[in-house]
């Protein structure tokens, strides 16, 4: 079976994605893990983070300063630190998939998956390294079995004549819907 892709993928679609890379262990661990959606999640991590650090800037300011406080003070300025970096890290990963303009094609036959975008990248993934196929609310996703972080993702769209496919050919492998 083979499925050309040339239309974008919506942004939902993509984060949904950049979501499943960046919980790839978790998944590989538990095939049901519910995914987290952390684009919002370190969003309200930031903010939330941000006030309380102005808050307690204001307090040494006004209450006066001591040890304690200009510690937990730095130390949550550095966790905050770092959660912007992940995030922005998140968003760059967002932003480098929703401007990649190549067309893809989907292969699935009797030896694995296989994504190739344009010709200058293929992904394939063996059927005996497919550790689970998950569907999302936008994406079906072909986790690795390896510790590698490998994942073909294609849209929902495609969902219906994937999963009619992998019944007919493919019926020990383990979809999680």
């Amino acid at each position: 079976m083979t499925i050309e892709i040339s239309e974008k993928g919506s942004e939902a679609f993509y984060k949904e994605v950049v979501n499943v890379v960046v919980q790839y262990r978790y998944i590989l661990k538990n095939h049901n893990h519910k995914l987290g959606d952390y684009f919002k999640q370190y969003k309200i991590l930031l903010t939330a983070g941000a006030v309380i650090l102005g808050i307690l800037v204001l307090m040494m300011v006004f209450w006066g300063t001591n040890t304690p406080d200009a510690v937990i003070a730095i130390a949550l300025a550095i966790v905050l630190l770092f959660c912007a970096l992940f995030y922005g890290n998140l968003n760059k990963m967002l932003k480098s998939m929703l401007q990649d303009n190549r067309t893809s094609v989907l292969t699935l036959d009797e030896n694995g998956v296989e994504l190739s975008k344009g010709n200058t990248q293929t992904v394939r993934i063996g059927w005996d390294n497919v550790a689970c196929i998950r569907q999302y609310k936008e994406s079906l996703n072909f986790v690795s079995a390896d510790q590698t972080g490998f994942v073909i993702s294609a849209d929902k769209r495609y969902a219906d004549s994937i999963l009619a496919w992998l019944k007919e050919n493919r019926p020990e492998a383990e979809v999680i819907a």
